[in-house]
């Protein structure tokens, strides 16, 4: 990618040519691309159709599948039948404005074109930094977003290029690479005269803006297509499937109307009335259905469960958390169960929907799903982690309770029950994930255990969990565990953490104390007070296994390498703003009712 950027910079002529006056400088608004939209195509180790692809490549450019309104196959034929035109149309936006002014780009525009950016001296010079960059270091913030951009030039190099738009199949080999259609120039022929033909009038009638010319031309080269030899053809259900999960886009609907049932269910709550209590039910069912429908659609399309990146996990979080309210909704008559549950839900797909996650579907790699394990260990974990994230609400509901009502005595130890019965659910089925994890490793990597650092994590955030369930004995009895386990987290800092940080730094002794004070807290304080700040404490263990392995640090065989830049800010940003509502609400409960009654109390 990156030498291919640099041939383009060094051969690209210092002034470019000015566009045709065949060429649209915008979109033709007569042109419908619904008959071209389930063309299959080949692209990224799948056979999609070509709407997916036009969707994937507009995104990855823009930030934004339908840019300006538009249907994505729109610009992506219109990059392709008039590249001199587009490549100085503004496509690419870099919002950062210390970016912009670490690259010396104006500072009063944000978007700019593929033929100023390819040109741009100091960007080339920084994209020539990355490439003989160790491939197993991680990249700073800074040469992150220049790789992003690079990415984007080259994706956007090989659109003008004709090369993105995949429609020869391989007529001999069922895994061989589809060819892009490519207009006979003296240098390379079609694949047939019929072919090139019927590409030519698509590309014509395209340029005109001629409407029913377009759909004449579309109809022909679909038909052509179809009657070309193929190794391999993608089955037309799976394409239909794909065009049907497109255009419903059914988790952000999901979400929407998991948050309206959220919404009804706290009203109900506030005001006790049965329609309303219907009304949310109503509204949670067809969330956790749209939801569940658009899981079956992406794991019919993909051919394996929908659970191999942070955005398809994420959806299982919400599965999960939509499974509980709706079993609350059916079957108990706590109206707080399915409130949290179907909040977090809506939530989790929210988050899903909006974060800059690779939403597509991607093919894994065939050790990872030549096993049943994968198919069991990654629902069961995210599950647990749903239930884990509800007892952290329930928490933080708990703690808010005993400040603000301390004279309901009753609705406090509902609520701990609750709590509790969520800590208890989450832990067995966090001890199941490991377990499965293991299995999948073993079936996967050949070993259960590798201490690698998503392993590491998620054993910390058990025993966390362990810790807390645990420590609900009578002060007496507390003495003898705590002297066993300050001896043994005392010796396992001494020996084998201590070590493993050396030279210690000033931050480093920090964080020591830091683990150390949490160790004596989650063993030596009990009750509810106690045990609510702990469960929101625990959560950010699995915060970390979750998110700081896959996008913090960097390495691992469960990295994702994503940056440290915004991840980490946003994670300081959150803990920071939560550990101040804690302590303000802490701070409350003692000093209305003192702290023995939140801290030793069974």
């Amino acid at each position: 990618m990156f030498e291919s950027l640099i041939v383009v910079w060094l051969t690209l002529p210092a002034v470019t040519p000015a566009p045709s006056a065949s060429q649209p400088a915008s979109l033709p608004p007569a042109v419908d691309v619904l008959l071209l939209e389930g063309l299959p195509t080949q692209h990224d180790g799948r056979w999609p159709p070509l709407d997916t692809v036009a969707r994937e490549t507009v995104e990855s450019v823009t930030g934004e599948a339908f840019y300006q309104g538009r249907h994505p196959l729109l610009w992506l034929l219109a990059w392709t039948f008039a590249p001199q035109t587009f490549k100085q149309v503004p496509l690419i936006t870099i919002r950062s404005p210390a970016l912009r002014a670490e690259l010396r780009l104006p500072a009063e525009r944000s978007i700019f074109s593929y033929a100023e950016l390819v040109k741009h001296g100091p960007l080339i010079d920084l994209i020539e930094e990355l490439s003989p960059r160790e491939p197993d270091r991680k990249m700073n913030p800074l040469e992150a977003k220049v790789n992003d951009l690079s990415e984007k030039l080259g994706l956007l190099h090989e659109v003008f290029a004709g090369e993105v738009i995949r429609l020869i199949p391989d007529g001999t080999d069922a895994t061989g690479a589809w060819r892009p259609i490519v207009l006979p120039d003296g240098s390379e022929p079609g694949p047939t005269q019929a072919v090139t033909d019927a590409w030519a009038a698509l590309k014509k009638a395209f340029l005109a803006n001629n409407g029913p010319a377009f759909r004449t031309a579309s109809e022909r080269l679909a038909s052509i297509l179809a009657g070309l030899p193929a190794a391999h053809r993608p089955d037309g259900r799976l394409l239909v499937a794909e065009l049907r999960y497109n255009r419903l886009h059914p988790f952000g609907l999901a979400w929407k109307v998991s948050a309206l049932g959220a919404f009804l269910g706290a009203v109900a709550m506030a005001l006790r009335r049965r329609v309303l209590d219907s009304l949310a039910l109503l509204a949670i069912l067809a969330g956790f259905a749209t939801l569940t429908y658009g899981l079956v659609l992406r794991w019919q399309i993909a051919g394996r469960i929908p659970a191999a990146n942070m955005f398809e996990s994420l959806l299982f979080v919400g599965w999960g958390a939509g499974a509980f309210a709706v079993a609350a909704m059916l079957l108990a008559r706590n109206r707080l169960t399915p409130w949290t549950a179907s909040l977090l839900g809506a939530l989790a797909l929210f988050l899903a929907d909006v974060l800059p996650l690779d939403h597509y579907i991607r093919p894994i790699a065939p050790l990872l799903l030549d096993t049943i394990w994968m198919s069991i260990h990654v629902p069961v974990v995210m599950v647990s982690y749903a239930v884990l994230a509800l007892a952290m609400l329930i928490a933080h509901i708990q703690l808010v309770a005993m400040a603000v009502k301390p004279d309901r005595p009753q609705l406090i130890a509902e609520i701990d029950t609750l709590h509790r019965w969520y800590l208890h659910a989450g832990t067995v089925l966090l001890a199941m994930g490991i377990i499965t994890g293991s299995m999948w490793a073993s079936s996967s990597w050949g070993r259960y255990w590798g201490w690698d650092p998503k392993e590491v994590w998620s054993l910390i955030a058990f025993l966390g969990y362990l810790a807390i369930l645990h420590v609900r004995v009578d002060r007496e009895r507390l003495a003898p565990w705590v002297l066993v386990l300050g001896s043994v987290l005392a010796i396992g800092l001494a020996v084998i953490v201590v070590p493993k940080l050396a030279p210690l730094t000033p931050t480093k002794v920090l964080a020591l104390a830091s683990a150390g004070i949490m160790m004596l807290f989650f063993v030596l304080t009990r009750g509810p007070l106690a045990m609510a700040v702990k469960s929101m404490a625990a959560f950010w263990l699995i915060i970390m296994t979750y998110v700081g392995v896959n996008y913090v640090l960097g390495t691992g065989l469960h990295s994702y390498g994503f940056g440290t830049g915004a991840v980490v800010h946003y994670m300081f940003l959150v803990g920071g703003f939560d550990l101040g509502l804690i302590a303000l609400f802490s701070a409350i409960y003692v000093v209305r009712c003192g702290w023995r009654a939140g801290v030793y109390a069974r």
